[in-house]
């Protein structure tokens, strides 16, 4: 079920963890917290579509990959600020 209800607390929440949700890096709870607010707000649902297909467009136009020596310093700067 969708409404056209106006953007709230609620809608704030949902989008702020949009991203999370679309690489499935939400814990359990939140993720169900996020698909249900999206099966409730149509606003949002249609932020999340606009979302997955920015995503597809990317990924499609993502053809180089970073060199490994880029790739290896931001993954110690990961792991760095990981412990921290």
């Amino acid at each position: 079920m969708t409404s056209d209800r106006p953007c709230d607390e609620e809608c704030a929440e949902a989008l702020a963890q949009l991203w999370a949700y679309l690489d499935s890096e939400l814990e359990e709870l939140d993720a169900v917290r996020v698909r249900r607010h999206l099966d409730d707000c149509s606003g949002c649902l249609g932020e999340y579509e606009l979302e997955v297909v920015m995503k597809r467009v990317l990924r499609r136009g993502c053809v180089e990959r970073a060199p490994q020596a880029l790739r290896l310093r931001i993954r110690e700067q990961i792991v760095w600020r990981a412990e921290l």
